[in-house]
Formats: structure tokens, sequence, C-alpha cells
């Protein structure tokens, strides 16, 4: 695929999975929008002063604020860069979504001041003042635009080269500006020529992008430090890798914890029952290599056997109807039928009271593998007792529905 201008000058800075080599990237995406955007705040700052247009004043702000975000930019790379210590094992890459929060509820409380503010413009309307400059300055506020969306693809084209969510959210804030200051040089030349209410209506329009964009920032933010769901395309993607792993027949669970630019996957991975451990350890290593090398994502990998039966109806309602007819029995919970060559061994999790003595739970353990044998067929019996407990949430009766006899 053929380069754009702006990822032709784009410095190599090397790995882009080593922290210190993605920090160099974020430092440069931050010290030029930090720079753009100090620019282009005076420039609107001051001309929106000149002609007295809440709109301009409002933008100023509004690219002041994209200023503070390349700040955060800059922060959360310095900070993730840190490696682990003994209070944070995974990292500070974190840092950076707390930051953003900070910045986020600022753009809020700005936003809503210019809301406000426009809303006095709008009922005590007040004319521009040098009106003669409020058409070159309404163009030369368009061409602020092509500047700040030149920022864009710059922090965007940075993303993607090193996978930053964090530099295209920021490449989106260089976009709304853009968008926010189209619509204010718009505003300023429809007002020159005869239509003064465009000034509040666009200031408000712009106060109104800036809190939204607050809101999306808390709100992305905010699931990234309660662990949202990991998307489904990167979902997709460890289900494609760990299933091209010989040997693998299946996986049960896939969770993915988000420390920044660390990301840790925890996999539950089902082999075939017989496997030597060694055998297994190597299984392991070629799945965690495989996953690093394609999306530098660390893993926690739990290898399970393969359970033949788990999913057989009449297999598992032969055990059911055992248990149920148990009266000391309150509930009962993850059946697995799992096969080992001819043999079979059966493990099940009950529930009983709380206040059952040690010699009653054994009893009750014999009688039970007994008769599981007897009625089921040769097999290994593995029972797990558990104390009742209120409210218990893994129950698979009610308790008003099981009480003893």
């Amino acid at each position: 695929m053929k380069k754009s201008k702006i990822s032709s000058i784009i410095p190599d800075y090397g790995d882009t999975n080593d922290p210190n080599v993605r920090a160099k990237y974020g430092y440069l995406e931050g010290i030029v929008s930090i720079i753009g955007n100090t620019l282009l705040f005076v420039l609107k700052l001051f001309f929106g002063i000149f002609i007295n247009s809440i709109a301009l004043i409002t933008d100023a702000f509004h690219t002041l604020s994209d200023s503070g975000t390349s700040g955060v930019v800059i922060l959360g790379f310095k900070m993730a860069k840190k490696p682990p210590d003994k209070e944070h094992p995974f990292g500070h890459g974190r840092v950076e979504y707390i930051a953003t929060l900070i910045i986020a509820i600022l753009l809020i409380v700005i936003g809503l001041g210019f809301v406000q503010q426009s809303i006095k413009r709008f009922i005590d309307l007040e004319e521009f003042a040098n009106s003669d400059y409020a058409l070159l300055i309404g163009v030369v506020v368009i061409i602020s635009a092509v500047i700040k969306e030149l920022l864009a693809q710059f922090s965007a084209s940075i993303g993607k080269k090193i996978k930053s969510d964090v530099l295209i959210a920021d490449a989106w804030h260089h976009r709304s500006d853009a968008i926010a200051s189209i619509a204010v040089g718009l505003g300023i030349i429809g007002a020159n020529y005869g239509f003064p209410l465009l000034d509040p209506i666009f200031g408000i329009v712009v106060a109104v992008i800036i809190i939204y964009v607050g809101i999306d920032l808390i709100r992305n933010s905010s699931n990234l430090l309660m662990g949202n769901a990991p998307d489904e395309e990167i979902v997709r993607k460890i289900k494609n890798i760990v299933r091209s792993i010989e040997d693998v027949k299946g996986i049960d669970e896939i969770s993915m914890h988000d420390y920044g630019i660390t990301k840790v996957v925890s996999l539950r991975v089902k082999v075939e029952n017989d496997l030597k451990l060694d055998q297994a350890h190597e299984i392991a290593d070629r799945i965690e290599n495989s996953i690093k090398d394609n999306m530098n994502f660390s893993t926690i990998i739990h290898l399970e056997p393969k359970e033949i039966h788990q999913d057989k109806f009449a297999s598992k309602m032969i055990i059911k109807n055992i248990l149920e007819k148990q009266k000391e029995i309150i509930s009962f919970h993850r059946i697995q039928i799992i096969r080992h060559g001819r043999s079979e061994d059966i493990k099940v999790h009950i529930i009983v009271d709380k206040d059952m003595s040690v010699g009653d739970s054994h009893k009750l353990c014999h009688n039970l593998e007994s008769i599981i044998k007897n009625e089921y067929g040769q097999c290994n019996v593995d029972l797990h007792l558990e104390p009742c407990g209120k409210n218990c949430k893994i129950c698979t009766f009610s308790c008003s529905s099981r009480k003893e006899t």
C-alpha cells in the first residue's frame, strides 16, 4: 500500500512494541499537537476578541483543550514506559485513563460555561466589532480548520503505526475542533451578511461539541478502568490464533485485562485428556508465543482436559436423576464427564447442609459413589462437597425447593 504524505514524514524510531520507542512516538505527537494548538488558540482568541465573536472565543478554548489532551498523551506515554514494580505488577499504563478523566471533566465545565454565554448573547444580541474584517477572519478560521485536519491525520498516522487507541482518539479530538472551526467560520461570514444570530447559534453548537467530546472521553476511559469486555474482532483473532495451534481441541473462555500498553489475555484451552505434562506445557508455550508475536498481548493460559461427554444430555441426566433423589443434597452444579481412553471420570460439586458432620458427609459420598457406578456403569467418581450458604448464586435449585425431610 502506498504511504500517505503524512505517513512519510513520520520518523522511524524502531520496534513499536518497545515501550521506550512507543514513548518517543507519543512525545512527537503530543509536542506537535501542543505547538499547533497553542498557535491556533492565540490566533482564534485574538480575532474573537477583536470582532466580539462568542463562537470564535468558544472555539479558541476548544482548541486550547486539545493542548491539554495532548499533554495527557505525553504524560500517559511517560508513565506507561515505567517498568512494573511491587505496587504495579502490570505497569503504569492506566494512568493515562485517569488523566483523561480529569481533562474530560474540565471540557464539560468549559462547554457548559460557553453555552451560558452564548444563550446570554442570543438574548442580548450584540453586533460584531470591527465588522469590516469579519469576512477575512471567517476565511482565516476556515483555513485553521484545514490545519486541524492535518494535525488529525498526523496523530492518526502515528496511532496506526504503533497501534495506539489513545493517539487515534486524540486525532478525533483534533477533527472535532476542525468541524467546529468550519461552523464558526461560516457563522462569522453569515453574520457579516446580515445574520448576527448565527454567531451565538454556532457558539452553542461548538459548546455542545465540547461537552459531547468530554462525555465520550469519560465513557471510554471509565470503561477501560472498570474493565470492559474485549472487542469482538480481538476475540476473533485470538480464537483463530489458538485454533491454529496443533493439539488444541477447543476454547472455553477468553477474558482480557487492559493496562494501557500492557494487555493480559486469560484463556481456558481444551486438550486431550491423556496428554503428558511436558506436552501440555509445550502447547501452552506455543499459544503464548503466537499471541505475543501477532498481537503483543501477555497471556495466562489454563489447560483443561477435553470433556467428551460434557454436552451429551443423556449422560448428564443419569447423574442428575441420582443426585435429585438424595434428601441430604441441597443442590449440585458443574457436572463433568471426562473420558480417559476407555474409562470415564465423573466429577460433580454438591451443596449440603453446613452442619453436616464429617462422618455423615463421608457416608453420603460412599453411598453416592456406589449408586452412580451401579446405575451409570463402570466409572471413577469424584465428589466435591460444599457447605450451603445463604443466597448461594451457584445452586441449581432455590433453597425453598430443596429442604431436608
